[in-house]
């Protein structure tokens, strides 16, 4: 469906934040930042979001949902064997990472800003989203303990959160590695293999 004249202004707004966001820090960032990216007044920037911490919301949803469609058509009860189970990992993981590789700025604004603005709306936001996908993760880790790939008597939403803190935490080195095709193997290798052999039946 084509984007109407004021939804590509907003996204061409959206994607000017993201850059400044990205390098100047939320609290260095300002309105006028934003506007000169695009060479628009101030006028025209209020016309579409309140504040910047309104938009700073709205690049996180859009940063979320960017996430969270990479993995929606990745169905945890699909492997067969414990060999599918891995490569379904590896996919997972080849996906997030390549995001976060070929976005960095993503990164820099989930993983730093968005942690660095007090407001207590926006930090409940977050805790969400890291729950949100806390809960895919458990049915993933669900599906190895039913299948026999994984232990029983594991504190599953615990050790899912866990495993998600494993990987952010990678994709966050990546991205400031000097080498990050060699840092997604060495992530990616260990995420998987603290998932699979240390917690396995």
């Amino acid at each position: 469906m084509e984007q109407t004249l004021a939804e590509r202004r907003r996204s061409e707004i959206l994607g000017a934040a993201i850059k400044v966001f990205s390098e100047r820090g939320y609290h260095g960032a300002k309105i006028e930042d934003i506007a000169a990216e695009l060479n628009i007044g101030h006028g025209t920037f209020y016309r579409y979001f309140k504040n910047k911490l309104d938009i700073f919301n709205q690049v996180m949803e859009e940063i979320i949902s960017v996430a969270a469609d990479l993995v929606s058509d990745v169905d945890p009860a699909r492997p067969r064997n414990l060999e599918e189970y891995r490569r379904q990992l590896e996919e997972i993981g080849d996906r997030l990472f390549g995001l976060f590789k070929a976005r960095p700025e993503f990164s820099r604004i989930l993983f730093y800003e968005a942690f660095g603005i007090s407001d207590a709306e926006l930090k409940k936001r977050i805790i969400n989203v890291f729950d949100i996908f806390g809960s895919y993760t458990e049915l993933y880790l669900k599906s190895g303990i039913e299948k026999g790939y994984l232990r029983e008597g594991i504190h599953v939403r615990e050790t899912a959160l866990a495993v998600n803190a494993a990987l952010f935490e990678a994709c966050k080195r990546v991205v400031l590695s000097e080498d990050p095709d060699r840092a997604f193997g060495i992530w990616k290798e260990t995420v998987i293999s603290l998932m699979l052999e240390g917690l396995a039946k």
